[in-house]
């Protein structure tokens, strides 16, 4: 595979903003767990073995965009023959070779941090086995887009529980686990559903989306509701990490610009305030967990 072409693929399908989200999500779990549990503040500061779980988590959620390259190929192949991996330029071989060898470094990883994070590890990867094969019912599935997305969307807790397992000792099934599992699902239902909402002229036939699933108004309105729900869990967890009053406001403030972005696409539909709202809710993804570790890191010092 030439550097060029998968350098192409990367920033069309798994762009850099994408591993840097990531990233932070190992950074958000890191940090929540060595201000809650003893046995991960009794641990050494960040190092290798931090560095090498930000790379592990970023290859296992390459490996899911792979599954969904291989399980969308053909249909993609017909509605976007203009992407990299469809005109040939990178190749399935190629992408699942690279998998491959993400799972190897993954392994690794949860060896070095010991059984409970093996386990944890292989529970995730397993899971993600039964997304990639649709939960062996593809079709009933695809059918009803909502259920569809939330089975996908489980395995964000059970990564987060991956890492969670790194570093805490037992009992790990505790509030701030629960909270930050929490969190990410509903940040990633919200982000979900928001990029597939479509104004009625930009409807293309054998192309997924919420608004047709649940209706323009009733689709915005799901992604406000899940967003509302985001706002509380993370009001919840900053309350118990002792956060100053800035997040809340934050928050407030991206759920607000939300809502009036949705409120004039409903008016007045068009394709560009739907980005902006789309903009926005990966914005709240992302602040929810930077303000976390901003607070935590605040607090150390």
């Amino acid at each position: 595979m030439k550097s060029r072409a998968l350098w192409a693929y990367l920033q069309e399908r798994f762009p850099p903003v994408n591993m840097a989200l990531f990233a932070i999500l190992f950074l958000t779990v890191y940090a929540v767990a060595r201000a809650t549990q003893p046995a991960a503040a009794a641990l050494a500061g960040f190092g290798a073995r931090e560095a090498l779980g930000i790379v592990a988590v970023i290859s296992f959620f390459f490996r899911l965009r792979v599954f969904d390259e291989i399980k969308d190929y053909a249909a993609d192949a017909v509605n976007f023959p203009e992407r990299v991996l469809q005109s040939g330029r990178v190749t399935l071989g190629q992408l699942r070779r690279l998998a491959g060898a993400g799972l190897l470094l993954e392994a690794a990883w949860s060896l070095w941090l010991g059984p409970g994070t093996v386990l944890a590890w292989l529970l995730a990867v397993g899971y993600s086995l039964l997304m990639r094969y649709e939960f062996f019912a593809p079709q009933w599935l695809r059918a009803r887009l909502v259920l569809y997305a939330l089975t996908h969307l489980l395995i964000m807790p059970l990564i987060i529980g991956w890492v969670w397992a790194a570093y805490a000792a037992r009992p790990l099934l505790t509030l701030p686990l629960l909270l930050l599992g929490l969190l990410s699902l509903l940040g990633g239902l919200a982000f979900e559903i928001a990029r597939k909402i479509k104004p009625a002229p930009a409807e293309r036939p054998g192309v997924d989306s919420y608004s047709r699933t649940l209706g323009y108004a009733g689709a915005m309105a799901a992604v406000l509701l899940v967003l509302l729900a985001g706002t509380v869990v993370q009001g919840y967890l900053l309350r118990l990490l002792h956060a100053r009053s800035w997040p809340f406001g934050l928050m407030a403030a991206l759920f607000a610009a939300t809502a009036a972005a949705y409120g004039l696409s409903w008016r007045r539909p068009a394709a560009r305030p739907l980005k902006v709202a789309e903009l926005l809710v990966s914005l709240f993804m992302l602040t929810s967990y930077v303000a976390i570790i901003v607070e935590i890191v605040a607090q150390v010092r």
